[in-house]
């Protein structure tokens, strides 16, 4: 038998077949190193653009004149106009070889501008300013100075020294702020500033009735009916210091076809930019504190017509389209599966008393089936309003808290009136 097994014809090995998968994640993080790379070699060339005092003034008054809150620019655009090309000429004669033209293509759209508050409003063109890049905003925060060296900057606290910052676009560009919007913070010209609108006075669109708190609305009041936020209070607005200020947006979201329950979609959106004026709302720090209608009246009634089981209230920090919501669907529906297991809800329930009360609702992540087809890129979800009560917490001037999975990441008042 020894004999035998011996003379016998060796196994031959079979190799594996090769796995796709593994092919294309070596492509994406191939293509993605690439993206980075090149971003790095904008962001050095346009810092050695800006080591003369004249090109920084230049800078600074182009950053100014931008229609956009924080004074934003599309760097391609600026780039390829006169007044770029005279920077890029700048950067070659203090030693930049890179064709930054060529790299913007290598690169999704990006925007440039001064994304500090204090920095806007102290730097006037005078002081060296670094230029950070980051891609993503997990990656690290590179700076580049006026001589080309690079630095790596802490991701928490941003420096003292004045620091622009090149990043992709999250702007609107073709929704510049209203003509008459007024500069704030911009030492009479001499500095960027940041462009705020002017306010229209409350009492021209709704009269509080006076009343506080609770789930009911009030008698006499002439507020447009509905659900509304009142004050939001986030640990983690998600925006790191090269983003600029955050883009906090609440949105409704739960079933829309009474045949099929299962099948979520987003109901409503309250932001900065929302199609809704009475939807209109501005967050950019931890604490809120105003009145925003979430859902209408008309709303809600249509929704309490097919469903019994409530409606989710997300806030999102919104990197992309304004009030287009972009994420990973099973990321979303594992917070949202996690919160529910924590505090035995996830969503909010209107009851038809005195003329609606808030309740917690019982709508649950898991039935969100379809969430991959409206819920597909990536903006940063901040948490879910939960009854505070049915999550373990006491705010006696609030209503829900705000849950990230089972982490506490703020809490809100939320009222219909």
């Amino acid at each position: 038998m020894a004999a035998l097994v011996a003379c016998a014809d060796p196994v031959e090995r079979i190799a594996a077949p090769p796995d796709p998968a593994t092919d294309v994640r070596a492509a994406e993080a191939a293509a993605a190193a690439a993206e980075r790379a090149a971003l790095e070699r904008i962001g050095r060339v346009v810092a050695l653009s800006l080591g003369e005092r004249s090109a920084r003034q230049q800078v600074k008054n182009e950053l100014r004149a931008a229609p956009f809150k924080e004074h934003k620019l599309e760097l391609g655009r600026y780039l390829r106009g006169d007044n770029g090309k005279q920077l890029l000429a700048r950067a070659r004669g203090a030693g930049a070889s890179d064709d930054v033209l060529t790299l913007i293509e290598q690169v999704r759209p990006l925007e440039f501008y001064m994304p500090v508050r204090k920095h806007r409003e102290t730097w006037v063109g005078d002081e060296e300013v670094l230029v950070a890049v980051q891609l993503e905003e997990e990656d690290p925060i590179i700076a580049f100075n006026a001589r080309g060296e690079s630095i790596i900057l802490d991701g928490v606290v941003p420096p003292e020294q004045p620091m622009l910052s090149i990043v992709p676009v999250e702007t609107r560009f073709d929704r510049p702020m209203p003509a008459n919007s007024r500069n704030v913070g911009d030492r009479d010209g001499k500095a960027i500033g940041t462009l705020m609108p002017v306010k229209i006075q409350m009492s021209s669109i709704i009269e509080d009735d006076g009343g506080g708190g609770g789930g009911g609305g009030g008698g006499g009041s002439s507020i447009p009916p509905g659900l509304y936020l009142e004050f939001s209070r986030i640990l983690d607005l998600h925006e790191p210091f090269t983003r600029g200020d955050p883009e906090i947006e609440v949105h409704i979201q739960g079933p829309n076809e009474a045949g099929n329950p299962r099948q979520g979609i987003d109901l409503s959106c309250s932001g900065e930019h929302a199609y809704d004026y009475r939807k209109v709302f501005d967050q950019n720090g931890g604490f809120w504190e105003g009145r925003v209608m979430l859902f209408s009246e008309d709303e809600v009634t249509r929704f309490n017509d097919q469903f019994q089981d409530g409606f989710h209230v997300l806030f999102w920090e919104d990197d992309n389209s304004a009030c287009v919501l972009k994420l990973d669907s099973e990321s979303l529906i594992e917070f949202l599966k996690s919160t529910s297991q924590a505090a035995a809800t996830v969503a909010i329930k209107l009851v038809p008393k005195a003329p609606w009360y808030v309740v917690a609702g019982a709508f649950f992540a898991v039935l969100f089936e379809n969430a991959g087809a409206w819920l597909t890129t990536n903006d940063d979800f901040v948490g879910a309003a939960v009854d505070q009560k049915d999550a373990g917490y006491s705010y006696p001037e609030n209503t829900h808290v705000i849950m990230k999975g089972s982490t506490l990441n703020g809490r809100a008042t939320i009222i219909y009136r």
